[in-house]
């Protein structure tokens, strides 16, 4: 039920609010429109290794010289830090590093993976899913409550669309038995990974993409791909050597490191979990 920003609910048929509208020409972090194509072609595009990014730049440096002017970019961490200044509809990316910290065999028997440090990237999944909801794309495919769908011939009962599923309802029953949760919307959190690895611009590290949305969405928007569907982080993949690899230790490690990236990325999501939050809907109520 739509509600005003302290949490009180709002009569029908009452007007949105307005969205802020951002200016055609801001192309922060970046300064201007040609810093965005040239950091799109390089990283995305071209993907081009970090010292051939420093060789083009120190030779685009120099013909500018005599111009008293300077490339986009100074090098390819310059590039790389603009890059992970980008606010994903408003969310920067953080990271954290995860190490092994169990009892270690003793020198000079110690695998290179027990003493490595993994860095994990991610954005804050509360807040993409916010922005989700927020969304005034999904105006028309947004459930806000459960439903049942029969077919009038046969009396089956259809599954498409996430809040029709039979688990929808059973966490819905659970919820309502608080009547703080009354007039409250359940926005399932839904996660997805593949073993597509992601090594372009992160050195001889490689990552699982971290994918989040939420089942208000109907299906056909999700797989539209219209922003529904979002990259929430990049989930560290340790590697090591043949002689290692099959051993029950790095096996447990790898399954450990998986364990609690997700726990730790997902912390932000607890308190949502069991007290309700005022958000922006996509119809900016």
């Amino acid at each position: 039920r739509p509600c005003d920003e302290s949490g009180d609910f709002l009569p029908l048929g009452t007007p949105p609010c307005p969205l802020a509208e951002q200016s055609p020409d801001d192309w922060a972090p970046f300064r201007n429109r040609t810093e965005f194509k040239m950091a799109e072609f390089l990283f995305s595009r071209a993907q081009m290794s970090a010292p051939n990014i420093n060789t083009l730049l120190d030779l685009w440096a120099t013909s500018l010289l005599k111009l008293h002017d300077h490339p986009p970019f100074a090098d390819h961490k310059d590039l790389y830090k603009t890059i992970d200044n980008i606010p994903i509809g408003g969310v920067n990316w953080q990271s954290f590093n995860i190490q092994y910290s169990r009892d270690k065999p003793a020198e000079p028997d110690v695998p290179p993976w027990m003493s490595e440090q993994f860095d994990v990237w991610y954005h804050d999944p509360r807040e993409v899913a916010r922005n989700i909801l927020a969304n005034p794309d999904y105006v028309n495919e947004f459930n806000y409550r459960l439903f049942r769908e029969f077919s009038a011939n046969k009396d089956e009962h259809h599954f498409q669309d996430f809040m029709s599923a039979d688990w929808a309802w059973q966490q819905v029953d659970i919820i309502a038995t608080d009547p703080s949760n009354l007039g409250a919307t359940f926005v399932p959190i839904i996660l997805g990974s593949d073993k597509t690895t992601v090594s372009v611009g992160t050195g001889n590290n490689e990552y699982y993409p971290l994918y989040l949305s939420i089942g208000n969405v109907r299906n056909n928007v999700c797989r539209a791909h219209q922003n529904a569907l979002c990259l929430v982080g990049f989930l560290a993949l340790p590697k090591t050597t043949k002689e290692h690899a099959e051993t029950e230790e790095f096996r447990n490690f790898r399954h450990q490191i998986f364990h609690s990236s997700l726990t730790k990325i997902l912390n932000p999501l607890k308190d949502a979990m069991s007290k309700p939050e005022i958000v922006r809907s996509r119809n900016n109520k």
